[in-house]
C-alpha cells in the first residue's frame, strides 16, 4: 500500500512546460513597432486585405513578441547591437613615409576622396569633416579626433559625441618588401543608428559601402601616385 502511495505521489508531481521566446528586438523598437502597427491597422480597417493593414498586423506581432523574422534571417539581435566593420588593403606605388605624410595633412583628402567634400583642421588632433556619401541631398558631417598616432606608420581616430555618424577608424602604412611601395590597410568600425533597423540596413548595404571604399582608395591611389614628390 505504501509503495502504491509513493508511486501516486510521483505521478501527481508538479510539472511545467518551459516556453522559450527568441526575442531579438529591444524595448524601444518594440514600442515603436506597436505604435506604428496600431496606426497602420487603424487606417486600414476598411481594407483589411490590403498591404498597410497586413503590415500593421505584422508590426503589432513584432512589437508584442519581441521577435522579428527578418532580423532572424539576417542574424541581427538589436538588443545587443554590434559594430559594423569594413576593412580594405591596397597597394600604392609610393614610399610609405610619403603616403603617410600626404594622408596626415588632412586637408589633402577632399581632393583625393570623391565623396569627401571638406576637412577643416581645428588643431593637431581635432578636425571637422563633411561628406556626401549618402548623396548630394543628404550631406553629413562629424568631428573627429586622432586618438593614436605612430608617425610614418599609423593613424587612428574616432568621431566625437554629437557627430551625425559615430565611428572609429585606423589606417596603417607598411613598406612593401622592396621599400618602394606601401601597403595601405584601413579599418572602419561604426554603430548603425536606430537600433536593429539601422543594423539591418547596414548589413544589407555593407557590400555597397565596401565597393565605395575600394573606389575611394583607388581615387586616393591615383592622386598620390600622380602627385609631385614633396
Amino acid at each position: 500500500m505504501k509503495a502504491h502511495e509513493n508511486r501516486f505521489k510521483l505521478l501527481a508531481g508538479n510539472f511545467s512546460i518551459e516556453k522559450q521566446h527568441y526575442a531579438n528586438i529591444g524595448l524601444d523598437e518594440r514600442l515603436l513597432s506597436m505604435f506604428l502597427g496600431g496606426v497602420l491597422m487603424g487606417r486600414g480597417l476598411k481594407k483589411p486585405h490590403k498591404l498597410p493593414f497586413l503590415a500593421g498586423i505584422y508590426l503589432a506581432y513584432r512589437g508584442s513578441t519581441g521577435k522579428c523574422a527578418i532580423y532572424e534571417k539576417l542574424g541581427i539581435d538589436s538588443r545587443h547591437p554590434k559594430a559594423v566593420n569594413i576593412r580594405g588593403e591596397f597597394d600604392i606605388d609610393k614610399p610609405a613615409a610619403e603616403v603617410y605624410a600626404y594622408w596626415r595633412n588632412l586637408e589633402n583628402l577632399p581632393g583625393s576622396l570623391k565623396h569627401l567634400l571638406d576637412v577643416k583642421v581645428i588643431d593637431n588632433k581635432l578636425s571637422h569633416w563633411k561628406s556626401n556619401i549618402l548623396g548630394n541631398m543628404f550631406p553629413i558631417d562629424w568631428n573627429a579626433q586622432i586618438v593614436k598616432e605612430e608617425p610614418g606608420r599609423l593613424i587612428g581616430w574616432r568621431s566625437l559625441p554629437g557627430s551625425s555618424i559615430h565611428h572609429v577608424g585606423r589606417v596603417t602604412f607598411t613598406e612593401t618588401a622592396d621599400g618602394l611601395g606601401t601597403k595601405l590597410h584601413i579599418i572602419l568600425s561604426y554603430h548603425p543608428p536606430i537600433g536593429g533597423i539601422g543594423a539591418g540596413i547596414a548589413k544589407l548595404l555593407n557590400p555597397v559601402f565596401e565597393n565605395l571604399l575600394v573606389k575611394e582608395i583607388k581615387s586616393f591611389k591615383h592622386n598620390i601616385e600622380e602627385a609631385v614628390p614633396f
